[in-house]
């Protein structure tokens, strides 16, 4: 196991358990530890990776099948998610690996002692839905859903708990004979920073595009600038590769060449503060991106979607009005004419709502509830 941030103080031990497939799982884990510190800095939180370090492992080839999938072989992937909802081949998928990784799961539990333990990745919440059943573990466990969607996956029967992002999704995961009364409308949990650079109100800089392609740096970024550098109404673009060593390096050499300046950034704890001096974002639709962008009220461009669940976290951010969901060639003229319509980029600010504005502390306050029963 790879350990994420701890914070090793006196009383009750909670654990977040996430997986580093994409790392909108593990932003939200760290949201939730953070609130953890902040609201009950008597008890630890100690955030943990599930994805084991060995290439060899069935996780971490599960890991790379997917991602390779998505790059190569998109409508395979969204085929297949799509096959694997409400289905009994969904079903048997699930058994399966949350009996691949049961063991693991059960050895965790016995060595760390848990009086608490948090998902926000159905591998880990599946393997302890197991374990609950059996009768091996008597600690509250609460799921935090992390996008707009709720994949067959996330359907487990033992946990005490669900979060989930809007009142659909509660009215969704009903129909999996989940009891109402364990569903929770949290939203998605965001880092504390977001919230506090929104209250600040600074102004965006004017025709500044922050373009994303999420932590991983996926989502055809080189040809995202390519083709926005034909729009004269942008002043800068801001480009976050996230870990995509490889395509910081191609966007720093495709940088000489545009019109437009470039402020390039790799992986990085300061996007609140980007995202609130961008006019636009342009990105794939990543639940996390989305959610952040909703706090900061900064309207949405969103292309290169991935298959399966960021459809359904566009056509969500679509129909809210904070986004417009485009193919690749109707990106510049989409940007052109969000930038050249002030009332049009005020309206779907305004129409980024609240968006639930304590997600992560309402998760953290509905886990100790559990506990104080």
């Amino acid at each position: 196991m790879k350990r994420g941030s701890i914070m090793a103080n006196q009383g009750r031990k909670l654990f977040i358990l996430t997986a580093s497939i994409g790392t909108g799982h593990s932003q939200a884990a760290r949201a939730i530890a953070e609130a953890v510190k902040r609201l009950h800095p008597e008890d630890s939180v100690s955030v943990l990776d599930f994805v084991s370090s060995n290439m060899f492992s069935i996780d971490h080839i599960i890991k790379d099948t997917y991602l390779k999938m998505i790059d190569v072989f998109p409508e395979l992937y969204d085929h297949l998610y799509s096959d694997s909802q409400s289905s009994k081949f969904g079903q048997l998928s699930q058994k399966m690996l949350s009996l691949t990784f049961k063991r693991r799961m059960k050895s965790l539990i016995e060595t760390l002692k848990p009086d608490a333990m948090i998902f926000t990745h159905p591998f880990p919440a599946g393997a302890a839905d197991l374990l609950k059943q059996d009768q091996n573990i008597s600690f509250p466990m609460l799921g935090v859903i992390t996008d707009f969607d709720i994949h067959q996956l996330w359907v487990d029967h033992y946990l005490d708990g669900y979060c989930v992002a809007t009142p659909d999704l509660k009215t969704l995961l009903e129909s999996y004979h989940i009891p109402p009364e364990i569903i929770h409308v949290t939203g998605i949990p965001v880092r504390r920073a977001f919230y506090e650079k929104a209250a600040e109100g600074k102004p965006f800089e004017k025709g500044t595009v922050l373009v994303m392609g999420g932590g991983l740096g996926l989502g055809n970024v080189i040809d995202n600038i390519t083709r926005l550098d034909e729009v004269k109404e942008i002043s800068k673009f801001i480009v976050i590769t996230g870990k995509n060593i490889n395509l910081y390096e191609k966007v720093a050499m495709l940088s000489e060449k545009l019109h437009h300046p470039v402020e390039l950034h790799s992986y990085t704890n300061k996007v609140a503060e980007i995202m609130a001096r961008s006019e636009l974002l342009v990105t794939k639709p990543g639940a996390l991106t989305c959610t952040e962008a909703l706090v900061m009220h900064l309207p949405m461009v969103l292309v290169n979607t991935l298959p399966g669940q960021e459809r359904a976290n566009a056509m969500h951010m679509k129909n809210q009005g904070c986004a417009e969901w485009v193919k690749r060639d109707e990106l510049p003229s989409t940007v052109k004419h969000i930038l050249t319509n002030p009332d049009l980029r005020l309206r779907m600010s305004k129409a980024c709502g609240e968006s639930l504005p304590d997600s992560e502390s309402d998760v953290v306050r509905i886990l100790y509830d559990m506990m104080n029963k």
